[in-house]
């Protein structure tokens, strides 16, 4: 644990307090218990005592030990993060029960003068390169193939084929492409697909393996090397539709291409702001947190951390591979996130002081939309995910993640107008 958040306290109940819970513990005990010989509750106190004395005592340590650290604590004016770890318990008959209690708590932070920091928006303005290359985007999506006559594929045309991919030295089943346009001698095909299929003739089949890097941008294939089956079932033309105004209405709505140029400006501009504004508050958050000198509790780190690693699985998972499968070191991960994962923690730390010092508060509607967003995304009702959240404390979270965020924007603000 993060020193500077880490207490120790020595504890003692004095002995009185133990033996008056240990008397009331021993009278429920007695309304409640059987033994032979007695009638239902009547057995005598002393015979209570004595047969479940190890019970009794471990339930009032139970009861006693987080009502004192929690009291300490409070006397202290400490506010813990987590469950204490306990040591130490020592007891004997008639004297105080001792115990070390190890905790967190939440560090004290002296908020700096945050007005003084300096953070600027880049200019979001669209290139005519930038526009050129998403018209061309859309070009290629409108694209159309248009089948050959059989004959060996050259550079430049499409192989409609058919693909079976096996892991050398996995045992597990291998994947099957039923149908999938490869073109030949593309800058976005492997070298491989088009050293083996240039050439080929619909009806034939090729057998290759591929060798993928280490550091490949697909992390199922790095460091694999991957045994292909392929069969050509057909050899295509792509024709590509002129970037004019018939494009332009088959797109949509637009009479003419310079209706369609100037809408995706307009659109291109506005996403380009809201990015770098983005990116301009990242930068102002980090500043912040460079601004403040403290220690954030190791184990809200190490959920922060927990959450940023269960966030990349389901990116991992959304692309149709399974986490603990793909050939990743995810105690390398681990680290390589851990100083994120700090700075994520300390920058909403210090953004809920900011909040409580001006007094920002997130209101029911913002409440409401933040809920109504999830429950479309669940395909459920908002009573039923706020009801879900309350129980699971989420909506806490979401409270405090509106307040922060509505904490930069003013900080934002404030940096964008001096």
């Amino acid at each position: 644990m993060t020193e500077d958040c880490r207490r120790v306290m020595e504890i003692e109940v004095p002995a009185d307090i133990v033996r008056e819970r240990m008397e009331a513990l021993a009278t429920q005990w007695q309304r409640r218990t059987r033994m032979p010989g007695f009638r239902p509750g009547k057995a005598p106190l002393s015979l209570i005592r004595e047969r479940y004395r190890e019970d009794i005592l471990n339930e009032v340590v139970k009861d006693l030990v987080p009502e004192y650290v929690w009291s300490t604590a409070s006397q202290k004016q400490w506010e813990p993060v987590g469950a204490p770890t306990i040591s130490d318990l020592k007891f004997t008959e008639g004297e105080p029960l001792k115990f070390k209690a190890t905790l967190e708590v939440m560090p004290e932070i002296r908020l700096q003068d945050y007005a003084s920091l300096a953070v600027s928006v880049e200019e979001s303005a669209i290139t005519e390169e930038d526009l050129q290359h998403t018209l061309q985007h859309l070009q290629e999506r409108a694209a159309t193939y248009v089948n050959l006559d059989p004959g060996p594929l050259a550079d430049g045309e499409y192989a409609s084929i058919t693909v079976e991919a096996v892991s050398k030295g996995n045992e597990s089943p291998g994947v099957q492409v039923e149908e999938v346009l490869c073109e030949i001698g593309g800058t976005n095909t492997l070298p491989e697909f088009t050293q083996n299929l240039r050439g080929v003739s619909v009806g034939e089949q090729r057998s290759f393996d591929v060798s993928y890097p280490q550091d490949s941008s697909d992390p199922r294939l790095a460091g694999k090397s991957i045994a292909y089956q392929v069969k050509v079932l057909g050899r295509k033309q792509r024709h590509l539709p002129a970037i004019d105004d018939d494009l332009a209405r088959e797109l949509g709505e637009f009479n003419s291409l310079q209706a369609l140029r100037e809408k995706l400006r307009e659109d291109m501009e506005k996403s380009k702001q809201v990015e770098n504004e983005r990116a301009a508050k990242n930068r102002l958050r980090k500043q912040l947190v460079e601004l403040h000198d403290f220690a954030a509790p190791e184990s809200m780190v190490e959920r922060q951390l927990e959450r940023r690693l269960d966030r990349l699985k389901r990116q991992i998972s959304a692309q149709g591979m399974n986490p603990d499968s793909v050939s990743l070191d995810w105690s390398k991960i681990r680290v390589s996130q851990r100083d994120g994962a700090e700075e994520d923690v300390k920058s909403a730390m210090i953004l809920e002081k900011i909040a409580q010092t001006e007094q920002i508060e997130a209101g029911e509607e913002e409440i409401a939309r933040e809920i109504q967003s999830m429950a479309d995304a669940l395909r459920q009702s908002p009573e039923v995910v706020r009801a879900r959240l309350t129980k699971e404390g989420g909506l806490d979270r979401m409270i405090s993640r509106i307040r922060a965020e509505k904490a930069l924007d003013s900080i934002f603000q404030k940096v964008m107008n001096k």
